[in-house]
């Protein structure tokens, strides 16, 4: 992502890696079916714009001043990151951002919320106590999560997440409207048994949004009112109010 203070925001992505369609829904995002043509498109661009954000690929940071970068991490990456490529970006004094808050224990960061758009995802139903039980999950260790999950959750249906079974970002509110109760257990890549992360997912915040009731791992219901912290508008004020 390439900020320039006063002019809005330039997003460039790969095109594998916006599978929701993200970039058709909100129109500002560039995307390349390789990371050549993206990085030369960057550093075309870089001149223009005072900060450059790089989410998860720190490697692509040697085309850029040091002096204009900040990285932001979401997750899988990071956890997979050896300690030295840890070590070798504290000492760069590069900004890092974190969006849950166990990857501050992997690195000194900032928590930067994960945004939910609350314009977009709308509750105009209201909250019921009754109803389905579903979660969202991956196909990949589908054994072991659906297993752990089904064993508190016993009533869950589970939605497994592949390439042929994504739900367009545009349609995402009216999917998860349909429900009641979304189980937001979400679990790492780590083998030969993930782990289950403590933060609510993207997903959870959206399903809140909607008017689902949105349980955790330890069978709690998340309070509503983690969507003030999650809001994507008051989320993007923060972060631009530290390089105001």
């Amino acid at each position: 992502m390439m900020c320039k203070y006063g002019a809005g925001d330039k997003v460039l992505q790969l095109e594998t890696l916006d599978p929701f369609g993200f970039d058709e829904f909100y129109g500002v995002t560039e995307t390349f079916p390789n990371t050549g043509e993206l990085l030369l498109r960057a550093m075309e661009l870089e001149p223009d714009y005072d900060k450059i954000i790089i989410h998860d690929y720190t490697e692509f940071s040697t085309h850029f001043p040091a002096h204009k970068l900040i990285y932001i991490f979401h997750g899988t990456k990071l956890r997979g990151m050896s300690q030295s490529d840890k070590d070798f970006i504290v000492e760069s004094g590069i900004p890092v951002y974190v969006t849950t808050t166990d990857l501050m224990e992997l690195i000194p960061s900032t928590y930067l919320p994960n945004p939910v758009d609350l314009e977009h995802f709308v509750n105009d139903c209201g909250t019921e106590e009754e109803g389905d039980w579903f979660c969202i999950n991956r196909s990949y260790q589908r054994g072991f999560i659906e297993k752990r999950i089904r064993e508190k959750y016993p009533k869950v249906e589970y939605y497994e997440r592949n390439k042929n079974s994504i739900v367009p970002y545009e349609d995402m509110p009216m999917f998860l409207e349909q429900h009641t109760n979304y189980v937001d257990w979400k679990f790492t890549y780590d083998k030969p048994d993930p782990i289950s992360l403590p933060d609510m997912s993207c997903t959870g915040l959206q399903a809140m949004a909607v008017g689902c009731t949105v349980h955790d791992r330890n069978g709690v219901v998340h309070d509503r009112k983690v969507l003030l912290i999650h809001d994507a508008r008051r989320v993007t004020q923060r972060f631009l109010k530290d390089y105001d």
